[in-house]
């Protein structure tokens, strides 16, 4: 056992190297397979530590205001798992087959793609992609136009600002503290919870073909239309329904109706809860993992 160890020891090696960069430099990283972890620090400078084996080496190239990471194995494709440390508001572009991707700290856009793996981040600003085929993504703080994907897992988003388009396809989308105009998320087999403020003007559609919809608010003044057709609707403010058409389809108006409220589920519950009602967080509701 402890032969092995020490073999396996003397295949990887470590790089660890500091590149300065200049204000407004985008990073660009492309791994095959390993986990990318990035934090932020006020320096002009990004560290680059990353622990592969002997037959790896660290590709580094800054030229027209990008700095592009890769790793490049003699045979086959390279293994590596990467720490970064990045100015804060560095714009990132990270793309990994398979592997975690977590980012803490960053005022700077973001684009993540992985094709197995989850992605976390805390932060962002101006414009904000986390793309998965199978993986949760949870995003903390972010700021700006939001646009994530996964095929299968649950996507969380908290405390997030701006305009937010969610889709899954096997999972529940969970959005709480959120402050948008526009809002656009869709599932085929999960639950929907939207928690925030419904602002006048804005525009919100929420989708599910198999799972409950609940939006949770201090006050809704919207044009809200119900689509439901094998599942219930409910809701703790008044509603006066003037008709239901095939297919408990219906269209109504809470307060000034300047919103536009548009939710859908083919089999589940549409719900409209008030914020601090005793049931407006189900105890059954899902919830995604604190790490990806």
């Amino acid at each position: 056992m402890l032969l092995a160890l020490l073999a396996t020891a003397m295949l990887l090696q470590g790089t660890d190297t500091t590149v300065s960069v200049r204000p407004g430099t985008r990073l660009e990283l492309s791994s095959f397979e390993g986990g990318i972890s990035v934090t932020t620090w006020d320096r002009a400078a990004v560290r680059i530590e990353a622990e592969h084996d002997r037959d790896t080496r660290i590709d580094i190239d800054q030229s027209d205001g990008t700095l592009s990471l890769h790793g490049k194995a003699r045979y086959g494709p390279a293994e590596v798992t990467w720490r970064l440390t990045v100015p804060a508001e560095m714009a990132l572009q990270l793309r990994t087959q398979s592997g975690d991707v977590r980012i803490a700290g960053t005022r700077g856009s973001v684009s993540v793609e992985t094709v197995e793996g989850g992605i976390e981040i805390h932060g962002g600003r101006g414009f904000v992609s986390l793309q998965s085929v199978e993986g949760n993504l949870v995003l903390t703080d972010a700021a700006g136009r939001v646009n994530l994907a996964t095929v299968d897992g649950t996507i969380t988003v908290r405390g997030a600002k701006g305009d937010l388009r969610a889709s899954a396809v096997d999972g529940a989308i969970l959005l709480d503290e959120i402050e948008s105009h526009n809002v656009e998320a869709s599932t085929v087999d999960g639950d929907i919870r939207l928690d925030g403020t419904i602002h006048d003007g804005g525009e919100y559609h929420l989708s599910s073909h198999d799972g409950d919809v609940t939006v949770i608010a201090p006050a809704i003044n919207a044009t809200v239309s119900v689509s439901t057709y094998d599942g219930d609707f409910e809701s703790d403010f008044p509603v006066t329904v003037g008709g239901i058409t095939a297919g408990k389809r219906m269209t109504f108006t809470m307060g000034t109706g300047t919103a536009r409220l548009e939710l859908e589920s083919f089999d589940g519950t549409v719900a409209l809860r008030r914020s601090g009602a005793r049931g407006a967080r189900s105890s059954d509701a899902p919830t995604a993992p604190s790490r990806p």
